[in-house]
């Protein structure tokens, strides 16, 4: 089926440049545009990793930022994000390998070498690594890499991403915060305590839970607003992205339209979710049976893809 041969290729071309865009912003020299919004570091090394037997490039690309830049890379949340999705994956090639990309976030050189005793198919892409010298320095001061500018001031940990989500939500208790941030709720709960005491965070009882907001960076909250920036939780999009690549791309489903509509069905809610950050609203995916729900998602997965 041609058609749909070409239209697999189109929304992979669109998943790679959405990676490639996302480097570019944060010092990979490449010609695809900028990224427009906040990233989210450790959900873009995660996705770029799942990327590697796709695009040998843009995953030695990764490689070579966490080489000069791991520093700003947060390994514990890398490690929350892989384990609150390895569970979920049904099949699709989603965060597999995970030991290795703990092993290429730790400090030392990256080479073959290193990589000789792990057993996966990652192994061939570092034969003959070495720098290319296609990054620059990270600027701090622009809306794509915010996450980092708090982390310059607030430190590579919880209290930066807490405060990246509390700009752009008014009041949230703690287990949210925790489970939208990808920390430990126990920590994240002991920041926002010490927070309160000092007046930074304000904490508000509503019947039976704590809402916390930010109080005493008023004028920062006011500026992310000013912006027009939004909290995304980017580890959900870009797993949601890949599980759908991994389907189109299955050598299980190949041009099976109703196998392919049967595994969308079944993940249906998370791309609704995935959706809603762009403000496209999807219809019930009742109202779309057997294979009509492929046709009825097929533009909109593209524009999903393109805007995220």
């Amino acid at each position: 089926m041609k058609l749909l041969k070409e239209y697999k290729k189109d929304l992979l071309d669109c998943y790679l440049s959405m990676h490639w865009s996302q480097w570019n912003s944060l010092g990979v020299q490449t010609h695809i545009q900028k990224f427009k919004h906040m990233i989210d570091i450790e959900a873009l090394i995660i996705s770029t990793f799942f990327t590697g037997s796709i695009d040998k490039r843009l995953f030695l690309a990764m490689v070579e930022w966490i080489e000069l830049n791991r520093e700003w890379v947060s390994l514990s949340r890398i490690k929350n994000i892989l384990k609150n999705f390895g569970a979920k994956q049904e099949g699709e090639t989603i965060l597999k390998n995970g030991n290795l990309l703990i092993m290429i976030l730790n400090p030392g050189s990256i080479n073959s070498n290193r990589m000789k005793n792990v057993d996966n198919q990652y192994l061939e892409i570092f034969a003959g690594y070495k720098k290319r010298g296609i990054v620059q320095s990270i600027i701090f001061n622009k809306n794509q890499s915010l996450q980092l500018n708090l982390r310059s001031i607030f430190g590579v940990n919880a209290r930066a991403d807490i405060v990246l989500f509390l700009l752009s939500e008014k009041k949230q208790n703690a287990n949210k915060i925790a489970r939208e941030t990808y920390y430990d709720q126990k920590i994240v709960y002991r920041v926002l305590q010490k927070w309160e005491l000092s007046g930074f965070v304000r904490k508000e009882i509503q019947g039976k839970e704590g809402l916390y907001s930010l109080e005493g960076v008023k004028s920062l909250a006011g500026e992310f607003n000013r912006r027009n920036m939004q909290f995304i939780n980017r580890p959900i999009i870009f797993f949601t992205l890949g599980r759908i690549i991994s389907i189109l791309h299955s050598p299980k489903v190949q041009n099976d339209v109703y196998l392919i509509s049967s595994k969308l069905r079944k993940m249906y809610p998370e791309i609704v979710r995935v959706s809603n950050y762009i403000n496209l609203k999807l219809e019930n995916e009742s109202n779309y049976p057997g294979e009509e729900l492929f046709y009825y998602l097929k533009d909109k997965l593209i524009k999903i893809f393109k805007s995220v």
